[in-house]
């Protein structure tokens, strides 16, 4: 009779730990996967809906006591890349930047050559509207938010490019 105490007692023990274990690498693996998705600093956007990122080794921004640029380009190994410029013409500072046709305050250029056969002929695509704000600025870098809809041809057939849940945590040079 204490053998089968004891043979209960073991598997009911067993059971209960690898009940545990499981549970505790479950939740591991999904804090892991939420890392993955975090954005911490560079610069990150969708483009028509797919995820484009860059560290902020890869990107920028740039100013003057009139205007301020960000640059960003991410190149690819088989010789696809895609870069931003995004100009505006008020000095830097916190703040909405609402770029449109009538105050013409800045534009967004998007040059791709993902559409082309020959991978040094490119599309460049233009905007004067959309909104970037800026929500920290330092002596080491910026840090905000864009949203903007660029048009340009593609291969002879006018192409709109949508380019939303943009962030940017980037240097100053």
């Amino acid at each position: 009779m204490k053998s089968v105490f004891i043979i209960i007692f073991v598997l009911f023990l067993s059971f209960a730990i690898g009940c545990g274990k499981k549970s505790t690498t479950d939740n591991k693996d999904t804090k892991k996967e939420e890392k993955k998705t975090e954005f911490v600093s560079g610069f990150a956007c969708k483009i028509d809906g797919k995820d484009f990122a860059l560290p902020d080794s890869l990107s920028y921004a740039k100013k003057d006591d009139k205007s301020f640029t960000i640059y960003a380009k991410i190149e690819i190994e088989n010789g696809q890349y895609d870069d931003f410029f995004i100009f505006v013409e008020s000095p830097l500072k916190t703040g909405d930047f609402i770029l449109s046709k009538e105050n013409k305050p800045g534009h967004v250029q998007y040059n791709t050559n993902q559409f082309q056969k020959v991978k040094t002929d490119f599309d460049a695509f233009w905007s004067d509207d959309g909104k970037l704000t800026l929500t920290k600025i330092d002596d080491k870098g910026i840090e905000g938010t864009f949203n903007f809809t660029v048009s340009g041809t593609v291969n002879d057939v006018d192409k709109k490019i949508t380019i939303t849940d943009g962030k940017l945590k980037i240097k100053l040079q």
